[in-house]
């Protein structure tokens, strides 16, 4: 999808999400608020409901638009990119609070399922961990598919705390935000294991195991590779195998 089709759908959405705040959601007043035909909606859409619901995607497609903009985004911590990010999101829903109220249940919170917005933003968040050259090596060790989903999960409980918050100016949301942001740099900047790593190298080369330091590279090393795929005997195999043995 291009750039100018891509704008076109976050167009279309908002002006439905207004209409549908108002109560007037249909296909024929969404024409005449943006001058689109129903043809060209639907090109776009599979059906009315993904018109609401591609909201919640459009504010991550929005955030990285925004932070494209940002010179020096790269060189944020990882806790600053993630309350960035929170607190981003925050500010955009907050200008359509009314219908995330009634929608982010249904649509994301009760979702079993991968949701595009739930896809868009473990891809997001992905990215911050993988450009980012602070992140300790021994962190190789839980950073992975998993990682990512509990991540995307604590984002969306997040937005449903935001949604509940009633403390003056949403402060329990703000710190809560800023704790998690805080402990999960923590987990991933610790040097703590990298440094016990360089001691027992080091010691095992002071006392002149120098086989035992190259051992210990590889065994180190084969934490981050990707186990080699099982060889599987082929058809041909099996029919040879066969043969040789009835000969």
């Amino acid at each position: 999808m291009n750039t100018e089709e891509l704008n076109t759908k976050i167009e279309l959405t908002e002006a439905a999400i207004d209409l549908y705040i108002e109560g007037r959601f249909s296909i024929p007043n969404l024409t005449n608020e943006t001058g689109k035909t129903a043809s060209e909606i639907y090109t776009l859409f599979a059906n009315k409901n993904s018109i609401l619901k591609f909201y919640y995607p459009s504010l991550v497609i929005r955030y990285r638009a925004m932070i494209g903009e940002i010179d020096d985004f790269n060189s944020y911590s990882i806790s600053e990119k993630l309350s960035n990010f929170a607190f981003t999101l925050f500010d955009m829903m907050t200008e359509r609070r009314e219908f995330v109220q009634d929608t982010f249940e249904k649509y994301e919170w009760m979702c079993t399922s991968k949701s595009e917005f739930q896809q868009e933003i473990r891809s997001l968040l992905k990215k911050f961990f993988t450009t980012d050259g602070n992140i300790a090596t021994s962190a190789g060790f839980f950073i992975g598919d998993w990682f990512y989903a509990s991540l995307k999960t604590q984002f969306l409980f997040l937005i449903k705390f935001w949604l509940e918050d009633d403390s003056d100016g949403r402060e329990r949301t703000f710190a809560l935000t800023d704790k998690i942001a805080e402990f999960i740099e923590e987990l991933v900047y610790s040097k703590i294991v990298d440094k016990g790593f360089d001691l027992a190298k080091y010691s095992l080369s002071a006392f002149g195991f120098n086989k035992k330091v190259e051992d210990f590279n590889d065994w180190v090393s084969s934490w981050f590779e990707d186990e080699p795929d099982a060889e599987v005997e082929t058809e041909d195999e099996e029919e040879n195998e066969t043969n040789n043995t009835s000969d």
